[in-house]
């Protein structure tokens, strides 16, 4: 257990430690939001009957929201990519044209300049969780004031970047929550009795 050495400063261990506490907070805050939008990605369903394009997405919808405990950064970017990519119009079309009965879920952040962004910024996120997580502690000697006030400098900068994060994915997310809620209507009124409804609780 480290010992404060440090008379009251500006940059005590207590206050390192204050602000890395709450950054790796947000940092887990991120990811439950990601793995929430991951779950409740849009898709393309068919069947030949309502009830069958309702069972169908019943099946697929509860397979996603089950938890998924691989690491986020291996699978960040095809976690991104099933978020921000929206489904092929021409796939509607075709089912249309077979006669089926089709339900297509997109939202209003799907676009390639958003998944630009988006990609961009979950890069930096990981890179920035990822060293706070293994090599803060390795770089910084928060016993000597010197080394406190650095490691205080570059913590404010990398808490910074998970702020941004921060503020970019929950704006998607709540884009998502509003567009599921309309999508959960429109469910309604293929069925009188809906027998599931997408979890859409906040996170």
């Amino acid at each position: 257990m480290l010992k404060n050495t440090l008379g009251k400063n500006d940059y005590s261990q207590s206050q390192i430690f204050e602000l890395l506490g709450r950054t790796l907070y947000v940092c887990n805050f991120i990811e439950l939001r990601l793995r929430w939008m991951h779950q409740h990605r849009g898709g393309l369903w068919t069947g030949k009957t309502p009830e069958e394009l309702l069972d169908k997405l019943k099946k697929v919808v509860e397979k996603q929201q089950k938890e998924d405990k691989a690491p986020l950064g291996p699978i960040g970017q095809e976690m991104l990519d099933a978020i921000y990519t929206p489904r092929c119009d021409k796939d509607l079309e075709n089912a249309k044209e077979q006669n089926l009965f089709a339900l297509k879920l997109d939202y209003k952040i799907q676009s390639k300049g958003r998944f630009r962004r988006a990609r961009t910024k979950f890069k930096k996120f990981i890179e920035t969780r990822n060293y706070l997580v293994h090599y803060f502690a390795r770089d910084y000697d928060l016993t000597n004031e010197d080394s406190c006030k650095k490691a205080y400098a570059d913590l404010k900068n990398k808490s910074a970047i998970i702020k941004d994060a921060l503020e970019f994915f929950n704006e998607d997310y709540e884009t998502m929550q509003k567009d599921l809620h309309k999508f959960q209507e429109h469910l309604k009124k293929m069925s009188s009795k809906p027998d599931f409804q997408p979890n859409t609780e906040n996170v």
